[in-house]
């Protein structure tokens, strides 16, 4: 009875253990998935110069590092936001990695738009640095690098 007790408890807790395993999955899914909603928020966002939201996106300490090697802080980029001639932001292949509460999300942007007059084209690869910080997903760090055409 008692060895018959012992393998119904081992079988009960490999089955919880799987099931464990299993939403631990599904969450981390989920949590990609989110991330790369908000990346997608971020573009649109730019894209109509929504500063609101974009900074609602961003860290206060989130940094960033353009194809040209500036840094920006987060003001800094919402004023870029502002200021620029960008029209359209489409940012593909994305790819988010978690590890613990920190996500990381690599992929390629697009943009074009006008800048004094004459037209803007430039595409790119970005490293973006997300946290899960009181409850909700945030950026910290941000780095693009031009690729040639």
């Amino acid at each position: 009875m008692r060895r018959q007790l012992n393998a119904a408890l081992s079988a009960c807790a490999f089955v919880c253990a799987l099931n464990w395993t299993s939403i631990a999955q599904d969450s981390l899914q989920g949590d990609a998935t989110r991330i790369i909603a908000l990346e997608n928020a971020w573009s649109r966002a730019s894209e109509t110069k929504d500063t609101k939201s974009v900074n609602n996106l961003l860290d206060d300490s989130f940094v960033y590092v353009d194809v040209n090697g500036k840094m920006m802080t987060k003001a800094e980029v919402l004023k870029d936001i502002t200021d620029s001639g960008v029209l359209q932001v489409v940012t593909k292949s994305m790819i988010a990695r978690l590890h613990g509460t920190t996500g990381v999300v690599t992929g390629t942007f697009r943009l074009e738009g006008i800048v004094g007059g004459k037209p803007l084209r430039q595409q790119g690869r970005f490293v973006d640095t997300w946290l899960f910080k009181n409850g909700v997903w945030v950026c910290v760090a941000s780095q693009a690098t031009g690729i040639a055409r």
